[in-house]
């Protein structure tokens, strides 16, 4: 069957959807693999994706579309919640993939374009909203599993170094690369003494007990649409699991301000105005940030280098470099 034919088949379990165009988006600009379209009804229009073959299973995304239906119901109305099949169901499983249709929501994420205090503010309110509204799924004391798996990231990391990759950068022969070759070898070179001083942080972090609940963790600025100085809707809820909320803090803010210790006080203000953080939550939140700054890097070293993985936007990807290793060079 036809990607065509396969969409068109996708959109016939929605009986309600009366589908006027269909304007194919491919990647949308990310990088998760998942695929999209927009569906234009006359009245409105919506999102159809079709998530990649390895990610989430089928179990997972009912959990996340749950997590979703039960925060809108609950007030926090600014989420794609998904359309409901004929059979009652959140998604359509076809063509070896799983397919959800929701609505398409408003705004831009343009943050970066016009980073004014407001719209910082106010994309901690809406993200200390979002992680209220979580809470009343139930609270699950523990240590963060984030920094568990962080932890032996870096172990696993440290244990075998940094050579196989430096041998991968130095062995990518086009000049296409030459680019990306000089980012990685910034980043590889930081690893040694940014590890040495991660990992007494990440084994305070570890002994942590502190609530846990579903958390996003991929909220990032591409992920925050603004409507003029107003979070008009969060995306992308792929990667959402259970953790603790330092977890999401720490990717929003850190990719809405970089390093500025100012406006990260000023975010957290923002957000400690709907849900208060305790010293160790505070603590997690850089233990959060840190690692995620070092490991990141790493990983996008290994995918590119390493395992050879193709990715649409190249030059987006070396901008995102550019902002790990100013990252890094204030650890």
């Amino acid at each position: 069957m036809s990607e065509p034919a396969t969409v068109t088949s996708v959109l016939r379990h929605y009986p309600d959807v009366v589908v006027r165009t269909v304007e194919p988006l491919d990647g949308a600009g990310g990088f998760s693999g998942a695929v999209f379209w927009r569906v234009n009804t006359g009245d409105t229009q919506l999102c159809l994706r079709r998530w990649p073959q390895e990610h989430p299973s089928r179990v997972q995304l009912q959990a996340i579309h749950d997590v979703l239906c039960h925060v809108s119901v609950n007030g926090f109305a600014k989420l794609p919640v998904p359309l409901r099949t004929r059979d009652g169901q959140t998604f359509v499983s076809l063509a070896g993939h799983l397919w959800e249709l929701t609505p398409w929501l408003p705004g831009r994420a343009d943050f970066h374009e016009r980073p004014t205090s407001e719209r910082l503010d106010a994309a901690m309110l809406a993200l200390a909203q979002f992680h209220r509204s979580t809470e009343t799924l139930g609270l699950h004391p523990g240590s963060p599993p984030g920094i568990a798996t962080r932890r032996e990231q870096l172990e696993r990391i440290t244990g075998v170094g940094t050579s196989e990759m430096l041998q991968a950068v130095a062995e990518m022969k086009e000049a296409s690369w030459s680019e990306f070759q000089w980012r990685a070898a910034l980043i590889l070179g930081s690893f040694d003494k940014c590890a040495s001083r991660l990992k007494p942080l990440l084994a305070m972090a570890s002994h942590a007990r502190v609530s846990r609940q579903p958390c996003i963790r991929d909220i990032w600025h591409d992920h925050v649409l603004f409507d003029g100085n107003e979070v008009s809707g969060i995306i992308d809820f792929g990667a959402m699991q259970t953790d603790h909320v330092a977890c999401d803090i720490s990717r929003l803010l850190g990719s809405l301000v970089g390093g500025d210790r100012d406006r990260w006080a000023q975010g957290l203000t923002a957000y400690q105005s709907v849900r208060p953080l305790t010293a160790s939550e505070i603590m997690l939140v850089d233990a959060y940030d840190q690692s995620a700054v070092l490991l990141s890097g790493m990983n996008w070293v290994q995918w590119i280098a390493v395992e050879g993985r193709i990715f649409e936007d190249l030059e987006r990807i070396q901008g995102r470099l550019d902002e790990i290793i100013a990252r890094l060079l204030l650890m």
